[in-house]
């Protein structure tokens, strides 16, 4: 059995006679399931990210160097967290964010507007865990290996994307 692609992305063909998959991109009610998971998608990591918690219990022992700012603990230094298990599920959770631009956009972003945007997702959640913590409605640790990771995360997941996009249409031709 072989699989035909054709350049445009629209159709993938079983032996040239009957329809095997759809994946046109630009096709409006392809577009509108990628944008309806993209905001199930959103609403989930909003929930995970924003939602109250229980008060934060800081062992006197703890290794990590961080200050207060007004309610929030604050870690400033970067990497010193890369061993700890949240650090990869903080890339984990912006990995699809990545694939969901990768999917919506029309052209490719240059390397420096993925990493901004990635760095621009992490800050933002961040800074409204340091606002929700400041208003007394969460109690989270601000972080910038969040920060970091949630960056690194969009990137993998915008790069793989964009790679696999780009193997099915060089296997189209």
């Amino acid at each position: 059995m072989q699989i035909f692609v054709s350049r445009d992305l629209t159709t993938l063909i079983n032996n040239g006679k009957r329809e095997l998959f759809i994946l046109n991109l630009s096709k409006k009610s392809v577009r509108n399931f990628i944008w309806l998971a993209f905001i199930v998608y959103l609403l989930v990591v909003c929930i995970l990210c924003f939602a109250p918690t229980l008060p934060l219990v800081i062992p006197e022992s703890n290794p990590v160097p961080y200050i207060y700012v007004g309610n929030a603990p604050f870690i400033y230094l970067p990497f010193v967290e890369t061993l700890h298990l949240d650090f990869y599920l903080n890339i984990l959770i912006t990995f699809p964010f990545g694939i969901f631009i990768a999917l919506l956009k029309k052209h490719p972003l240059s390397v420096g507007n993925v990493l901004c945007s990635g760095l621009a997702l992490g800050l933002f959640i961040e800074i409204m865990q340091l606002v929700l913590d400041n208003l007394k409605l969460t109690s989270r640790w601000i972080d910038i290996n969040d920060v970091l990771a949630n960056a690194v995360g969009l990137c993998l997941g915008y790069w793989l994307m964009s790679w696999l996009l780009a193997k099915i249409i060089k296997y189209a031709k």
